[in-house]
């Protein structure tokens, strides 16, 4: 029974120290760190990252969009974490945090659907850049990855590693 409980424990504890993408980003990069303690928590909660980049990135930065420009306690429109390499891959992952958030669908837009049944429509699809966005739980996100090296298959597999 002892044996039991303690692997119990074990599990418990395991589960509970595993960390969410967004909070290894603002553990392993301390800019990132310092522009997420400006952000109101409800915005904190809301925001989403990629657990599989296509690319080895040196370098995260996170950035947000509010209105008024420049209040960090004003109406927060978006954030967005931008991955980066030496050698010039760029992927810039999008939360839109405005309810408000508005699209323009019209006209034939190319679709697909991430692992989970979300249907994403692609928005871009270039020898250079790669551009996709979806809604989940009334959250809209959109991903853009740049780079010839890369095909929409690499920003889709990004996209359905995703922690909410």
């Amino acid at each position: 029974m002892k044996k039991i409980l303690s692997l119990l424990l074990l599990i418990i504890l395991a589960a509970c120290s595993d960390q969410g993408a967004v909070d290894k980003l603002n553990e392993n990069y301390p800019n990132v760190k310092k522009e997420m303690e400006r952000l109101p928590k409800e915005v904190q909660q809301k925001m989403a990252a990629p657990e599989k980049l296509p690319f080895q990135s040196k370098d995260v930065q996170l950035t947000y969009a509010v209105d008024p420009a420049g209040d960090p306690k004003g109406d927060i429109l978006h954030t967005e974490f931008t991955y980066g390499n030496e050698k010039g891959s760029v992927l810039r992952v999008t939360t839109f945090q405005n309810k408000n958030a508005n699209f323009n669908d019209e006209g034939e837009k190319k679709t697909t659907k991430l692992k989970d049944g979300t249907e994403v429509i692609i928005e871009r699809e270039s020898s250079d850049v790669k551009s996709i966005r979806w809604s989940k739980d009334d959250i809209y996100y959109g991903m853009m990855l740049m780079g010839s090296e890369f095909k929409m298959d690499d920003l889709l597999k990004s996209a359905n590693s995703m922690d909410y």
